[in-house]
């Protein structure tokens, strides 16, 4: 769902920064030191996961895990709103992944929709594995279909854009529901895990930085090379008659 500059114009990337930026800036002070660490590794992880895409049966698209659930449960949502917010920079300014005046637009659409959906499902107490997975998968689907909707509505409120609204609705929500349930049930697994586990942070933040750089050098060139959900609902909506 990274969404690039192209899509957006200059009033609503503008409102999109204010917006998130705002967020952020009360965000911020609320994360305690002693979470930077974790922040560090799982911001890592999360950062070498969205660099793996995985193709989608049937479909001819691929998607990739967002995070900003699995962070928030992790995290709180605080600290997972300001990992998410340094993952999609790095992605925008080091790997051109996602357009600077889009950033604002992005970081809401996956970061603060996700890790707010996230906050509501993980309310501080332990829950049973079962509960882990339900509240997981419930998350990331609503995290997936409200940035889905969001992103659709900041284009339509563009207008620099030919594609019908209707047409891009459609092609979007079927696509990242369907990412929706594997970012739920993966995000689960995670959680479920490091429950079952207790490892302690430095463990945890020591883990996610060898997976990281799994991810990053050993598995991320395996890649799936198809569309991912963005790419392919707006080929899907263009060809719309």
């Amino acid at each position: 769902m990274h969404m690039e500059s192209a899509l957006v114009s200059t009033a609503v990337g503008a409102t999109m920064w204010g917006l998130s930026g705002t967020s952020l800036g009360a965000a911020l002070p609320k994360i305690k030191k002693e979470k930077l660490p974790l922040m560090l590794g799982a911001g890592a992880f999360v950062f070498g996961a969205q660099m793996l895409n995985c193709a989608i049966p049937a479909t001819g698209a691929s998607g990739h895990l967002v995070g900003a659930v699995f962070l928030t449960a992790l995290l709180g949502p605080c600290a997972a709103f300001a990992t998410m917010a340094a993952i999609l920079l790095v992605q925008c300014l080091g790997f051109d992944d996602g357009g600077f005046l889009a950033y604002g637009a992005n970081l809401f659409n996956m970061g603060l929709i996700g890790c707010l959906c996230g906050a509501t499902a993980f309310r501080g107490k332990a829950h049973s594995p079962l509960a882990t997975m339900l509240l997981a998968l419930a998350a990331s689907v609503a995290a997936l279909q409200l940035g889905a909707l969001a992103l659709c509505a900041e284009v339509a409120l563009s207008g620099v854009s030919a594609l019908r609204l209707g047409d891009f609705l459609t092609a979007m929500q079927p696509i990242h529901l369907a990412i929706g349930l594997g970012e739920g049930l993966l995000t689960g697994m995670l959680l479920t895990l490091a429950q079952a586990r207790a490892f302690s942070w430095k463990t945890l933040t020591a883990g996610f930085a060898v997976c990281a750089a799994l991810l990053i050098f050993a598995l991320a060139p395996l890649a799936s090379t198809a569309p991912d959900g963005l790419e392919w609902s707006l080929e899907r909506a263009a060809a719309q008659p």
